[in-house]
């Protein structure tokens, strides 16, 4: 066998680095030279890739000492992984319709089986469709607060229902998230709730009966600036909230029972939990959740929570959930499931410095990486198995098997799908501007 460029006679790495990186350990930064054929990349040091011509520092080494380097993190990116493309018509059709309803902002628009939900400055408005995809405004509802003490009673008002969220102080940088109100809905419609996203205060609707609050949120000032507020419904009638900075719990929607009491105290130090949670993503089953949240100093460590198990008596299987990645300064990442078992997180990477446009597939039962592609970057939705994302270019079509995007709707930029209807919605300008799928 013949010696490599490392000086060892070994099997060859799955990658090239300049020879700076095969010492025992380098002072220099590393950098990820991608190479345009898939994900294949090489490694260089942050010297080399300087270089008017790095490729000319690039070696064939041993898998030892490949495997060395690739331990050091990378901190930047050259080059680009291979973005697939095959696209075919997607089918379906536009439909807009004047709506005199300004939403808070791009979150504020959910799905309902029948229509849409939309937080304005005041008023959480349903608008319901007919089979024509014509709308019509029906029910505002509106929960009052105070800036002391968050949410206070609903004062009803014949069919609408005022709402104005607690007047938080906006956190000084948005480097995190844009700070502001986000409307969810409940999967078969009778829930609603009002959260600030980078802030601390929310609402459980029950819009069945005419806008009561079944539920006041609060999560604590706990670093609350870093990631959306941590709310989901889940499929069983109940609500996952956070009710501090590293405790979430589950409650009864209809009427705000807690179902989790458990002492997380740091007391209690095998059942205390160092995370702070982020945004909570559930499968239709309702049995997995990614929570996207991060540990100090900051890594971002999306955690997979059994909701089976928790709903089932392992009262802190909340606290419990299997890490998924490492990820540096990263998290807030949109995150959809592509089946009950298998979840799409965006981005490639293990540093927010080193990380490309992309989407990387776990396995929910074992919390392993099941598959990884390049290309999807914005809002994602699970549609048929396949990936929608709202990207710059327009509505992007994504086979997650291949790795491949099948389909484009150019410069369509919708917030907001319903998986009822299989359509998808903007509101802006006074325009509901839908596209419904065949």
């Amino acid at each position: 066998m013949e010696l490599l460029a490392c000086g060892h006679a070994a099997y060859e790495g799955p990658f090239r680095i300049c020879l700076h990186l095969a010492v025992e350990e380098s002072d220099d930064d590393v950098i990820r030279v991608y190479t345009g054929r898939g994900l294949a990349y090489d490694l260089l040091c942050a010297t080399c890739a300087a270089l008017d011509d790095p490729g000319s520092q690039l070696a064939v080494v041993c898998e030892g000492c490949s495997e060395r380097a690739e331990e050091q993190t990378a901190t930047g990116v050259r080059g680009t992984p291979e973005v697939r493309r095959c696209d075919v018509p997607v089918g379906g059709a536009f439909h807009e319709t004047p709506l005199a309803l300004d939403p808070a902002n791009g979150r504020c628009l959910a799905p309902l089986p029948d229509g849409w939900l939309v937080y304005t400055t005041n008023a959480l408005t349903v608008v319901r469709t007919d089979a024509a995809t014509d709308v019509r405004a029906d029910t505002t509802t509106v929960v009052r607060t105070d800036a002391n003490h968050g949410l206070t009673d609903v004062r009803a008002d014949a069919a609408t229902y005022e709402l104005v969220l607690s007047d938080e102080e906006a956190p000084d940088s948005s480097v995190h998230g844009v700070y502001g109100p986000t409307v969810h809905a409940s999967y078969d419609g009778r829930f609603a709730a009002v959260v600030t996203d980078h802030g601390q205060y929310g609402a459980v609707v029950d819009l069945a009966a005419r806008g009561v609050v079944a539920l006041r949120l609060d999560r604590g000032q706990g670093h609350n600036y870093t990631t959306p507020f941590p709310f989901t419904f889940a499929q069983d009638g109940t609500v996952i909230a956070a009710t501090d900075w590293n405790r979430l719990d589950r409650f009864d929607a209809a009427t705000g029972r807690l179902l989790t009491e458990r002492d997380t105290s740091w007391a209690k130090g095998e059942n205390y939990l160092d995370y702070f949670h982020g945004r909570l993503t559930v499968n239709r089953a309702g049995t997995w959740c990614v929570d996207d949240g991060w540990v100090w100093h900051p890594v971002g460590i999306p955690l997979m929570i059994d909701l089976a198990a928790w709903r089932e008596g392992d009262r802190y299987a909340a606290d419990r959930g299997r890490s998924l990645a490492q990820r540096d300064y990263a998290w807030n990442q949109p995150v959809a499931w592509v089946d009950d078992t298998t979840v799409a997180i965006q981005r490639i990477g293990d540093d927010d410095l080193a990380m490309v446009d992309g989407v990387q597939l776990y396995d929910a039962p074992t919390a392993r990486r099941v598959g990884v592609f390049a290309g999807p970057k914005g809002e994602m939705w699970s549609v048929d198995g396949r990936l929608a994302v709202a990207a710059d270019e327009g509505l992007e079509f994504w086979d997650p098997v291949d790795g491949i995007r099948t389909g484009l709707i150019p410069d369509y930029h919708p917030t907001a799908y319903n998986p009822h209807t299989r359509t998808f919605a903007t509101l802006a300008n006074g325009t509901l501007r839908t596209y419904r799928l065949p």
